[in-house]
């Protein structure tokens, strides 16, 4: 597939159909409410976009240099469950979020008609969400030197891609392809199973994070998985790689001449510089 723009979006569009339980129907749900859908010009490959985001947005991930040499010689991408993230609330919601906590005095009945039950019930499902295999990218524009020392030892790289590109890249249409922005305002109460796996900590403010998660259209039991590798179009991902800048320069020109010449991408050196 070469790159191109991802074709007009389709108002009447086939339904989707998504396996995996409460959590995926409820994704499939949010496209009849909140969502665009939209497809590639032979109309095989299915995604949502929340609509407050652009698919043309340039975004940013940042990782291992070994993980993008697996990317591009195996022409495979990685992606993982979001309960092995190091953010214990990507699987287990915070207690305040359980409870609506009315004023002294205040009858609500909100309070009244709830149950054990539904607490258990609220915080299962959102446990069956950790089950969801994510990818998680950025939309801060421009080198991040938390960033880097966060998300890459010292060999590492960022791609630049954008949402379509992205999209696009993957070869098979085994999956639904569910888009949006991460906010940062902590889970709370009266959020909704599709804001619960959108919102995050006000601590995790500075990622600016724009989030996909892969729902299998097949019979895919992620909850046994540790990660699935998916095949994609490498060309098509990426737009362009840099360099860490914690990579000596004469190191990473070499670098950037063997990626360039063995796998036709284009390759920049960190504009950060930094006593290493």
């Amino acid at each position: 597939m070469t790159k191109q723009e991802i074709s007009n979006k389709k108002d009447n569009s086939k339904k989707i159909t998504c396996e995996g339980g409460e959590m995926f129907a409820s994704l499939e749900k949010l496209y009849n409410q909140v969502c665009k859908m939209n497809s590639n010009e032979k109309g095989l490959r299915h995604f949502i976009i929340m609509e407050e985001v652009d698919e043309n947005l340039t975004i940013y991930q940042y990782m291992d240099l070994d993980y993008l040499l697996r990317l591009l010689k195996k022409q495979k991408y990685y992606v993982k469950p979001k309960k092995y993230f190091s953010d214990k609330h990507e699987c287990s919601l915070p207690i305040k979020s359980l409870f609506r906590i009315a004023p002294v005095g205040e009858n609500d009945n909100d309070i009244k008609d709830q149950t054990p039950d539904d607490y258990l019930i609220k915080s299962r499902l959102f446990r069956e969400s950790g089950n969801l295999l994510t990818a998680c990218w950025t939309e801060h524009n421009g080198e991040n030197v938390l960033m880097w020392k966060n998300f890459t030892s010292k060999l590492g790289v960022c791609i630049k891609s954008t949402i379509a590109n992205f999209i696009a890249s993957f070869k098979k249409d085994n999956f639904v392809i569910c888009c949006g922005r991460m906010f940062y305002e902590g889970i709370k109460y009266h959020n909704d199973k599709i804001e619960r796996v959108f919102i995050k900590d006000k601590a995790f403010k500075g990622e600016e994070e724009i989030r996909f998660y892969f729902i299998p259209s097949d019979e895919i039991d992620t909850s046994k998985m540790k990660g699935l590798s998916i095949a994609v179009d490498p060309k098509v991902m990426i737009d362009e790689i840099i360099l860490s800048p914690y990579i000596n320069r004469i190191a990473a020109n070499k670098l950037k001449t063997f990626i360039t010449e063995k796998y036709n991408v284009k390759v920049n050196l960190s504009q950060i510089e930094l006593s290493i």
